[in-house]
C-alpha cells in the first residue's frame, strides 16, 4: 500500500517511471530539492506541493493530505475553551490552533474543534508532531483539517492591534508567493507572550516606556522571552481620544473624562491604549480607577470606534485610522511607532521575506498613508536585542 506525504511522492514517481531529474524538471525545482522531499528532510510550501501534485497528475490533498486514519490532529490550544472553527499553525514542530472570533471570523477555518484531552492521559510522540498516534497528553485540542497539512504548514501568524497588519495581511494573500497569512488581534503585551511562547511568527506592539518614553524595546526585553529578536518598523500612527462625528460632548482633552455621565469605552490591561489612557488620565490629574470601572472594555482600536459610533460609548482611546474607518471625530494625543517583533533567524523565512517586501513596496506604503500612517520609516530595522 502506498503511503501519503513525502514518502508518496518517491512512491508515485516511481509508478510514473520517472527518475528525480525529470520530476524535478516537470515541477520546476531541483533535484535536490526532490530528494530532501522524499526523504522526509523538509516539507514543502503549498506552492511547491502544488507543482509536484501537477507534475504528478494528482490532486495535493492525495499527496500530502492525512489518510482517513489519521484525520484527527491533535494540537496545543492557544486560549481556553477552543471549540468550533480554528486556524492552525506549524510552529517549532509543534501544531497550534487559534480561535476564529472578533474581526478573525471572516478568516476561512483550517479545521473544526472536536475534542480536548482528559486529564492524566499521556502518549508517545510520532516522528510526525502532532498526529494522532495513541493518547494525547492531557489539554491538547483534537482537531479536524478541512485543508491539507502542507497547507496549514504555510500559515504565518500575526498578533497586533494595528488595522495595518489586516491591510498587509490582505495584500499578501491576494497574490502568488509562499505563506498565508493570518491576522490575529491582540494586545501589544499579549502579543509578545505568545511570542515569546512561539505562539505566533510575529507580534506588533506599541508600548512607550512610562520612565523613559522609549518606545517597545524595553517592553519587548522584558516580555518577549530573552530570545535574539528584531524590531521592523511598520509605521507610525496617532492615538488619540475617538468621538461622535460632531463631538456634542464637546471633548478636547483627557481632563474631559472625569465628567459625571460620561461613557468610556477602553481597551484591556495590557495594550498600548490602556497604557496611554492612564498616562493621559494621571497628566490630567484624575484618577487611574477612571480606567478600571468603565462600563466598556474592548479588544481593539476599530472596537472602540465601533462601540463609540454605535452610541455604547461617548468616548474612547483608538487610533486615527480606526477614527477614519467609521467618521468619528479624532482629538490626537500622542505619535506612537508601531513595531513588528520577530526572532532574528526568522528574518531567513522566505514567507516572512515576502512580508518584508510588500511592507516597503511603494503601493502599500500610498495605502497606509491614505488612513492617517506615518510611513517615512516603514520597513526600517529600528533595534536588534541579543539573546539574554
Amino acid at each position: 500500500m502506498v503511503q501519503r506525504g513525502e514518502s508518496r511522492v518517491r512512491a508515485l514517481r516511481e509508478q510514473r517511471g520517472l527518475s528525480q531529474v525529470a520530476l524535478a524538471a516537470a515541477a520546476q525545482l531541483s533535484r535536490q530539492s526532490i530528494g530532501a522531499i522524499e526523504a522526509g528532510r523538509t516539507v514543502p510550501a503549498v506552492d511547491v506541493a502544488l507543482r509536484i501534485a501537477r507534475a504528478l497528475d494528482v490532486s495535493v490533498e492525495d499527496l500530502f493530505g492525512a489518510p482517513a486514519s489519521e484525520a484527527s490532529l491533535w494540537t496545543e490550544p492557544t486560549a481556553a475553551a477552543l471549540t468550533g472553527r480554528v486556524a492552525l499553525a506549524n510552529i517549532a514542530g509543534r501544531w497550534l490552533s487559534y480561535r476564529l472570533d472578533g474581526a478573525a471570523l471572516r478568516t476561512s477555518a483550517d479545521a473544526l474543534a472536536t475534542g480536548v484531552a482528559e486529564p492524566g492521559r499521556e502518549r508517545k510522540r510520532g516522528p510526525a508532531a502532532g498526529l494522532l498516534r495513541g493518547a494525547p497528553p492531557a489539554g491538547r485540542l483534537r482537531v479536524e483539517p478541512l485543508r491539507t497539512l502542507a497547507e496549514a504548514r504555510d500559515n504565518v501568524v500575526l498578533m497586533g492591534c494595528a488595522l495595518g497588519l489586516g491591510l498587509l495581511a490582505d495584500r499578501l494573500n491576494s497574490r502568488p508567493g509562499p505563506g498565508r497569512f493570518l491576522w490575529l488581534t491582540r494586545s501589544s503585551t499579549d502579543a509578545l507572550g505568545a511570542l515569546a511562547a512561539q505562539q505566533t511568527h510575529l507580534a506588533g506592539v506599541h508600548l512607550v516606556d512610562t520612565k523613559t518614553g522609549e518606545a517597545n524595546v524595553a517592553d519587548v526585553r522584558r516580555l518577549a522571552g530573552g530570545r535574539a529578536l528584531a524590531l521592523i518598523t511598520l509605521a507610525r500612527w496617532e492615538a488619540g481620544l475617538v468621538t461622535a462625528p460632531q463631538n456634542g460632548k464637546a471633548i478636547r482633552s483627557a481632563g474631559d473624562l472625569g465628567r459625571r455621565g460620561l461613557r468610556l469605552a477602553v481597551r484591556e490591561p495590557g495594550s498600548g491604549a490602556r497604557r496611554l489612557l492612564e498616562a493621559e488620565l494621571r497628566r490630567a490629574g484624575l484618577p487611574r480607577e477612571l480606567a478600571s470601572r468603565a462600563p466598556l472594555q474592548a479588544s481593539g482600536h476599530l472596537e472602540v470606534a465601533q462601540a463609540v459610533a454605535m452610541g455604547a460609548a461617548d468616548v474612547g482611546i483608538a487610533t486615527r485610522d480606526a477614527a477614519l474607518a467609521l467618521g468619528l471625530h479624532f482629538v490626537p494625543l500622542a505619535e506612537e511607532r508601531f513595531d513588528l517583533v520577530l526572532p532574528l533567524e526568522a528574518l531567513a523565512d522566505a514567507r516572512l521575506a515576502r512580508l518584508f517586501d510588500v511592507l516597503s513596496s511603494p503601493a502599500f506604503q500610498r495605502e497606509l498613508a491614505c488612513l492617517g500612517y506615518d510611513v517615512r520609516s516603514s520597513g526600517a530595522r529600528v533595534a536588534e536585542l541579543s539573546a539574554a
